[in-house]
């Protein structure tokens, strides 16, 4: 009873568990899956989600000081080199819950089922487990989080097709998925994504999830206005109360962006009273006085000034006197603005975007008071603190360079007019200087040196202190790791590398790579730099005195070694100009620096009045310099450009006057010329335009031509070096080595630092080496391109034997391949990956790009034969494949490993393409086709290119001046005389009317049919020998007409053969008046063809530069309106600042009244006060003492 009991129970829960398998689909299974995977696999899964991601969070070091990130996990890398990371387990534990629990069997059918909507939707669900959706969103957001944006996306995606019955879930996963591209990215698809949501509608469970992916989406694209109204949805919708406070302080910044200085102010101000960690109450206080705009600035400087004393902020205090320069900025007080910020930059411990800000400050403010050589150091120091991304990277990058090359030119002018004026001094005051710079040089030597002793003796103390010892010492403990490798070694450290660098161009500037790179004198060095020994110059067996001197040293040209003491005074004696050579050489450095130093501050930092002051000085001091020329054009240009037409003229008179045969002068001597530089920039750009599509059309002699216009015209022109390049390049068309080499040298030559010119550079190299010249022009898709080329351009033997192998069972790769740079690389790579990921679950394809010469690759490893290859070939050309949608410049080629090498090694696409068609194209025949079609059409849309390059050079030659030679209208006159004189229907007629031309005979001639005829003009008609067996004659082009031999009688007498002259001559005489006549009708008609083209376009030029002066002149205007609104606006805005400061300041001082008569009236209250206080005390004495002594005269009279 009992043992059949057990049978009964065991049978039951077999029936339980075969009732709950995922092959069932009832409400039992469902239930125990869903619990199961809820209260199992789920919940461990989750936990450690949510531990990995506060760990992320805490671990998160931010910089407040830039504009902050929404989310930590922006900060990741973008291209991680492999996936996974922290959240791994949680995948680890969704992918079990749904390979465990996932029920895909389909539920009993009720009957008339498909005529209710309800249960037809149940029917078409592709998931019944209810709480599977949780495991699946698990599953992409610990992708997410892991930073595989790319596999959290294809998750999300899925998820979004296989849930696509829940609206709810639908709108979550796709919503994750468009913030997996803003990760990426890929703006304008996650964008799409947000649209469509929002086009379709958004269930309202999802509403602020969207407000918060969306802000965060137009922050990253910087669209901050718009970004506004979601962010204030999802900072009332955010549950956790620091995310909550970040995404104010985040709005804070965004205001701020904005010019929104009180919101900014507010928001700072609420998330100071949210009590946030400390760090990010202290940033809110900086940036509150960024955005500070007035009112009580006393009580801000004071609290400032507490901070800066409090010993928590002794790190930051480089952002606590930052912000104090930016309330005196507040002020306008930039005296005492520029005090802090220097404050903040020398007691900056961390020279990080904290200092480089209070950097970038101070260069601003020295750059806005034209102070460059105070603005550079302060630029090029901030560079070593911010990021590329930081947004004034590119503004600082750019003042720094200049700042740089400009500084030098400063420091070296100031140098040698110092050094001069030292060296014009009596020798006695010359000395005295010398050795005060000496003591000074010692001073701070041992300045140095006791502050070095007190820094390592603090270090060796603190390393005792915390029980780590540094390398060297025997105390014990934990020991750091010394320098001399790893990340701790100098050069391995980035930032210290950046700082050594920019430590050195602040002192030095942008030096060249050379030896004694300090040195004015190059020929001056030491022994040592020369590479001597310290055994050197000694004999050979002595006790090592050193050899004397030769009596004749002076006469070998030997000098003195120079010191590198700064502690003698030949140190200093050494470098002043003393000598006559050195004093030209000296004032060479000068010449180079004031003209540097002016052509920097014209054309790079666009200030006109200190570059014609320097131009100035420059021609003051030395009247007769090597730039003499050069400077008088740039004050020219100048003063046309500020409209200075005395200063303009004066410095066109002494160019002309001084240099009248130079190209400036011609160019300037041109009335137009002013006219000729106003519009050079628009001229030159459509003729530009119109030669380079004659130099695509491979027209020659268009592009040269062009170019010897333009070079006459305007041969100062910008785009000249380019002209200049397209002409050289016109010789490789041409096949004409030499002259391309010439073209390049004088390129090279003429303009060295022109952005063509290392280019040009390059190729002049390979000629000079003796590279072979590949003739022709532009062409297409490289199908003929050889990969693996030497530098020679040639072939090694190994790789020339080399041959392609058909064999089928190896492994095998495809190509996707492109000409580089032409799409997207991610997009490409997305598409592949989620097809792969959609349609291959348990086969894995390696994915990566290569780069061969100038195409680039996506290449998909992981086929094992052929057989597999072309399966997938063909999958991905089917209806769902995405080769179709491909960019048309991808070209799909399978290719084994081995063929690939032999590829790579000296072959060309066609190539292969030809070998595979010949081997494989039976079994493929489509994919030859495709091959063969993709190259004939790139064939004919190269061909139309060039036609449209030919048509497009024939629009803009009427903007282009021509020229045409004496010898081209002397063909053209001659080709014209030709078809006036012998149309072809009159050729016909004449050529059957013509008699034939005999030889003398005595009595009779016979002519046989079989003789060739000629036309009597052989001067009007081109016409071929005839062939020695020909019967009939061999005409030219221009008489086509083949006409039959003339019956002529068989013997003539010699009368007849002398009237058959006659009419010819006479035939001849009127068919040349006729021709001579037609050539002075046609001469005629062209000349007047001519003079009215002319005409034509002499009055079109007049009519046109009317029009460009009209508009100069009404841009002009609108310019000076504008102007004058602008300077209007600024000074109504001044005043009405000034008005508001006034009354503000008045009624500070009116409340400041105020509460002094109030402290006046309670001081005088109190006072009132205190005497009536102390008459009731005197009172109250007085009384006492009376009382006593009635009380004593009572005892007294006791007593008695």
């Amino acid at each position: 009873m009992k043992k059949g009991f057990y049978y009964i129970i065991a049978l039951l829960i077999v029936s339980l568990f075969w009732s709950c398998s995922t092959k069932k689909n009832t409400k039992a299974s469902r239930f125990y899956h869903a619990f199961n995977s809820r209260y199992n696999i789920y919940f461990n899964g989750k936990t450690s989600f949510d531990e990995a991601l506060l760990s992320m969070q805490n671990g998160y070091k931010e910089s407040y000081s830039d504009m902050i990130l929404m989310y930590p996990i922006s900060a990741e890398p973008k291209d991680k080199p492999e996936t996974g990371g922290p959240f791994d387990r949680a995948i680890e534990k969704s992918n079990k819950a749904i390979k465990l629990h996932s029920i895909k069997a389909k539920p009993p059918k009720k009957p008339g089922w498909r005529n209710d909507p309800k249960q037809r939707a149940w029917q078409e669900q592709e998931e019944y487990n209810p709480f599977l959706k949780k495991c699946w969103l698990m599953m992409g957001q610990a992708q997410f989080y892991n930073a595989d944006f790319l596999q959290a996306s294809a998750t999300f995606s899925y998820i979004a097709r296989h849930y696509a019955h829940d609206e709810e879930v639908v709108a979550e996963a796709r919503l994750w998925q468009a913030r997996c591209y803003s990760e990426m990215e890929w703006f304008y698809e996650a964008e799409d994504i947000l649209g469509k949501l929002n086009t379709n509608g958004i269930p309202r469970k999802n509403l602020n999830q969207y407000a918060t992916v969306y802000a965060d989406y137009l922050v990253k694209n910087k669209q901050y206005e718009e970004a506004v109204p979601y962010f204030k949805t999802a900072i009332k919708a955010e549950k956790n109360r620091l995310q909550r406070t970040r995404m104010k302080y985040l709005l804070g910044q965004i205001y701020a962006e904005q010019d929104q200085n009180g919101l900014a102010y507010q928001m700072f101000g609420q998330v100071i009273k949210a009590n946030p960690p400390y760090e990010l109450e202290f940033a809110a206080r900086i940036r509150q006085t960024e955005v500070f705009t007035g009112g009580n600035y006393q009580k801000v400087i004071k609290m400032l000034g507490r901070m800066a004393k409090s010993d928590k902020n002794k790190d930051l205090l480089d952002q606590v006197y930052y912000a104090l320069g930016n309330v005196y900025m507040s002020r306008e007080d930039t005296v005492n603005a520029i005090k802090n910020y220097e404050l903040g930059v020398e007691k900056s411990t961390q020279n990080g975007l904290d200092k480089a800000i209070c950097q970038i400050k101070l260069g601003d403010l020295y750059f806005q008071k034209r102070d460059y050589v105070k603005a550079q150091p302060n630029f090029s120091g901030a560079l070593s603190g911010i990021q590329k991304e930081y947004k004034d990277y590119e503004r600082v990058s750019k003042l720094s360079a200049i700042l740089d090359e400009l500084v030098v030119h400063v420091e070296a002018v100031h140098l040698q007019d110092s050094l001069q004026t030292l060296a014009k001094m009596p020798e006695a005051e010359r000395l005295a200087v010398i050795d005060k710079i000496i003591e000074q040089v010692k001073k701070e030597e041992e300045e140095a040196k006791a502050l070095a002793e007190k820094e390592a003796y603090l270090a060796e103390q603190e390393a005792k202190g915390t029980g780590i010892d540094r390398p060297g010492t025997e105390t014990g403990g934990i020991t750091l790791p010394t320098t001399s490798g790893g990340a701790g070694f100098y050069f391995y450290n980035p930032q210290a590398v950046s700082q050594g660098k920019t430590a050195f161009q602040r002192k030095w500037g942008r030096r060249a790579l050379e030896d004694n790179w300090r040195r004015r004198k190059k020929e001056m060095s030491t022994f040592d730099e020369n590479g001597m020994d310290e055994n050197e110059g000694m004999t050979e067996g002595e006790t090592g005195e050193p050899n004397e001197m030769p009596a004749d040293s002076l006469e070998l040209g030997l000098e003195p070694v120079a010191s590198d003491d700064p502690k003698t005074r030949e140190y200093y004696i050494q470098q002043l100009p003393l000598t006559p050579e050195d004093i030209e050489s000296s004032n060479v450095i000068i010449e180079d620096g004031l003209y540097n130093m002016a052509m920097i501050y014209k054309d790079k930092l666009e200030d006109i009045p200190l570059a014609t002051e320097a131009f100035e000085e420059l021609e003051r001091r030395f009247p007769k310099h090597s730039h003499l020329l050069e400077s008088y054009y740039q004050v020219y240009l100048m003063a046309l450009r500020s409209g200075d037409q005395v200063l303009a003229t004066t410095y066109k008179n002494k160019l002309v006057t001084t240099f009248p045969e130079s190209d400036y002068a011609i160019a300037i001597a041109d009335p137009n010329y002013e006219y000729n530089i106003r519009m050079m920039d628009k001229v030159q750009d459509s003729i530009y335009q119109a030669t380079y599509a004659s130099y695509l059309a491979e027209d020659t002699v268009t592009v040269r031509r062009n170019y010897r216009d333009v070079s006459a015209k305007y041969p100062l022109a910008d785009l000249l070096p380019k002209f200049m390049f397209l002409e050289a390049l016109t010789y490789v068309q041409a096949g004409d080595a030499e002259g391309f080499k010439n073209a390049l040298k004088a390129l090279v030559e003429k303009y060295p630092t022109a952005d063509v010119t290392e280019l040009a550079g390059e190729m002049l190299k390979g000629v000079l080496r003796g590279r072979m010249m590949v003739q022709g022009g532009i062409k297409g898709m490289s199908w003929n391109l050889r990969f693996g080329l030497g530098e020679d351009g040639m072939l090694s033997a190994a790789d020339s034997a080399r041959t392609f192998t058909a064999e089928p069972n190896t492994s095998y790769r495809m190509l996707l391949m492109f000409p580089a740079g032409t799409l997207d690389r991610n997009q490409l790579l997305f598409a592949v990956a989620a097809y792969n990921f959609a349609n291959f679950m348990v086969k894995e394809f390696d994915l990566s790009f290569e780069e061969a010469g100038p195409m680039s690759m996506l290449t998909i490893h992981g086929f094992f034969n052929l057989d597999e290859i072309l399966h997938y070939y063909k999958m991905i050309y089917g209806a769902d494949g995405y080769a179709t949608a491909l960019d048309k410049n991808v070209a799909i080629l399978p290719i084994s490993d081995d063929n690939y090498e032999t590829l790579m090694r000296g072959k060309t696409l066609e190539e292969y393409i030809e070998f595979f068609q010949e081997n494989f194209g039976e079994t493929t025949p489509e994919l030859a086709a495709r091959w063969k079609a993709r190259m004939a059409a790139e064939q004919i849309k190269e061909e139309e290119a060039k036609a449209e390059a030919e048509e497009v050079g024939l629009q803009n030659s009427e903007d282009i001046p021509e020229e045409t030679s004496t010898t081209e209208i002397q063909e053209e006159r001659r080709e014209t005389i030709k078809k006036t004189v012998r149309p072809k229907e009159q050729q016909k007629q004449q050529i059957a009317e013509e008699a034939v031309i005999l030889p003398v005979v005595k009595d009779t001639m016979t002519v046989h049919k079989e003789e060739a005829l000629l036309p009597a003009d052989t001067d009007t008609v081109f016409v071929r020998p005839a062939a020695k067996d020909t019967v009939a004659p061999a005409l030219s082009d221009t008489v086509p007409a083949v006409v039959a031999p003339i019956e002529q009688p068989k013997e003539l007498t010699l009368k007849e053969i002398e009237e058959l002259r006659k009419r010819e001559a006479a035939e001849e005489e009127a068919r040349k008046e006729e021709a001579r006549k037609a050539f002075e009708a046609q001469q005629k008609a062209e000349k007047e063809l001519q003079e009215k083209k002319a005409k034509e376009n002499e009055e079109l030029l007049k009519k046109q530069k009317a029009e460009e002066e009209a508009l100069l002149k009404a841009k002009a205007e609108r310019e000076k309106q504008l102007e004058r609104d602008r300077k209007a606006k600024l000074q109504q805005v001044e005043a009405e600042r000034k008005a508001k400061l006034k009354a503000r300041e008045e009624l500070r001082k009116q409340k400041e009244r105020e509460y002094k008569e109030r402290l006046k009236q309670k001081e005088k209250e109190r006072k009132q006060k205190e005497r009536e206080y102390k008459e009731k005390l005197k009172a109250k004495e007085k009384a006492r003492r009376e009382a006593q002594k009635a009380k004593e005269a009572a005892a007294k009279a006791k007593r008695k």
